[in-house]
């Protein structure tokens, strides 16, 4: 499994998510904001209008799209 994590620095919320992720996952997130030369077409591969938004993949496949820690808390527990 491996993810993506895009933020804003102008969000209020995305530092704590960052520092969630850092904290509670086992495996490659890429973390992108807006001054990743990326960014803006990944918000468009993803659709992606909120920030923070996580997304999961395995092989592939999104398994998982949140923007919460405890969202994504319970679903790696479901695994």
């Amino acid at each position: 499994m491996n993810g993506i994590l895009l933020t804003t620095t102008s969000c209020p919320k995305c530092p704590a998510m960052k520092a969630w992720v850092a904290d509670n996952i086992n495996f490659d997130v890429l973390i992108v904001d807006e001054n990743h030369p990326e960014f803006t077409d990944l918000l468009g591969k993803y659709s992606v209008t909120t920030a923070p938004t996580l997304i999961l993949e395995e092989n592939g496949t999104e398994v998982f799209r949140g923007s919460e820690d405890y969202e994504v808390d319970e679903f790696l527990k479901s695994l």
